[in-house]
């Protein structure tokens, strides 16, 4: 039978190994810090119990009153852990365990004999591991069923130090050793931990993957998505499962004169206008729409609208948006234009080589007609749409465009974007 001693330092032991593991997987990218708070919560846990495994060989006060707040504290460590990758706010009532373990060493009656202090640590404990069954529950950091499982875990281990609580009031043990359950509940902890890491490094597997996909999807200055991740929405968009509107427009956007940008204010003011251009869109993009970068100063937007007029609109919102916007870049205020080409066509018969094709033709002729302006291919036609009132022209003027030139005076006031 393994005696309680041996059992409490093999524990620290284990809870040893998984901070140290954890501490490297951190230090392998600093970003991830919820590594570090698992690593400080096993760190704290394995450092109390084996302060209380070394009774009798350190002062009273470390192996009883100390050690137990210290492998209490874990609980804060682990369910900050835990919310950190969802980004959720911190939960405060994790500290609740340290916090009930405090208070009953404050009072006498309860510091002064084993058995009450057996049954406030279980107490505390309980407390503990139901804080972390509600944040593996409600905190959106992994799949379910892997969140279902860790809060069976946990709790698993509070009712468990439930009982033990309740047993060691009933039978006043003299001794840790004598303690009712006490060598059930170290194992039952050891299991749950063990049980606890497998489907934690299952999720961060999961996580490593899907950050993995999304580096090899996205450009990693704005974020959008690059020409591997636009070809994937693509799919989704025009595919035969897709729903929506019945056409599928590709917007591509040039940010007029980048160079100039660069060469005036540095690389450094050039980003940010690239990254505020790429924010710009984001806001802007209608719901299930696509955004992404296919190099340089050159965006592309994909969106299922319901007729070219649709397409025209939210290119123009974003054109005059950018155009009415300051742009800070360090101790200077930078003004940038956007020159886009439009390509449409019937969603189901969509082909992203083709659409690129037109949407280019169109923005080759923003750009030779003066830049900040959108063009749009209909049928073998490139119309303007018109960008200084309702009397500007252009050399194709026909029907569609002086539509579009009504169309754009009434929709402007609703985007909410001045007309320039």
């Amino acid at each position: 039978m393994l005696d309680i001693k041996t059992a409490l330092l093999l524990w620290a032991m284990e809870a040893a190994t998984l901070a140290t593991l954890l501490t490297a997987i951190w230090l392998q990218d600093r970003t991830q810090r919820h590594f570090a708070m698992w690593a400080f919560g096993f760190l704290a846990h394995g450092t109390g119990v084996a302060l209380i495994g070394l009774r009798g060989e350190v002062p009273d006060f470390l192996s009883i009153e100390f050690a137990n707040a210290v492998a209490l504290s874990s609980f804060i460590f682990w369910a900050g852990g835990l919310v950190h990758p969802g980004r959720a706010p911190f939960m405060a009532w994790a500290a609740i365990p340290l916090l009930i373990w405090i208070g009953g060493m404050l009072i006498p009656g309860i510091r002064d004999e084993i058995a009450y202090r057996i049954a406030v640590y279980y107490c505390a404990s309980a407390c503990g591991q139901i804080s972390l069954a509600a944040a593996a529950a409600h905190h959106q950091f992994s799949k379910p069923r892997y969140r279902r499982q860790l809060a069976a875990i946990c709790a698993l281990q509070a009712v468990f130090s439930l009982l033990v609580a309740f047993a060691s009031i009933i039978t006043m043990p003299s001794s840790i050793q004598t303690a009712p359950y006490a060598a059930a509940a170290i194992c039952i902890n050891l299991f749950s931990s063990l049980s606890a890491i497998l489907i934690g490094a299952r999720i961060v597997i999961d996580r490593s993957e899907e950050r993995l996909r999304q580096l090899i999807r996205t450009d990693p200055l704005t974020g959008a998505l690059n020409r591997r991740g636009l070809q994937e929405g693509f799919e989704r968009l025009a595919g035969p499962s897709a729903i929506g509107a019945p056409c599928l427009a590709l917007l591509l956007f040039d940010l007029d004169h980048f160079k100039r940008i660069n060469d005036a204010h540095g690389h450094q003011a050039g980003d940010t206008v690239l990254l505020t251009f790429a924010e710009l869109c984001r806001n802007l993009m209608p719901k299930g729409g696509i955004f992404g970068r296919t190099g340089g100063e050159e965006f592309m937007v994909l969106a299922r609208v319901g007729e070219l007029k649709d397409a025209a609109l939210l290119a123009e919102a974003i054109r005059q948006s950018l155009a009415a916007k300051a742009i800070e870049a360090g101790n200077k205020v930078i003004g940038a234009t956007v020159s886009i080409g439009i390509a449409i066509a019937p969603a189901r018969d969509a082909n992203l080589d083709q659409l690129m094709s037109n949407a280019d033709r169109a923005l080759y002729k923003a750009k030779a007609r003066g830049r900040n302006r959108t063009t749009v291919l209909s049928g073998e036609r490139v119309l303007t749409v018109p960008v200084t009132g309702p009397e500007a022209t252009d050399e194709q003027t026909d029907r569609q465009v002086a539509a579009l030139k009504r169309l754009m005076a009434k929709a402007v006031p609703q985007t909410g974007v001045a007309k320039p």
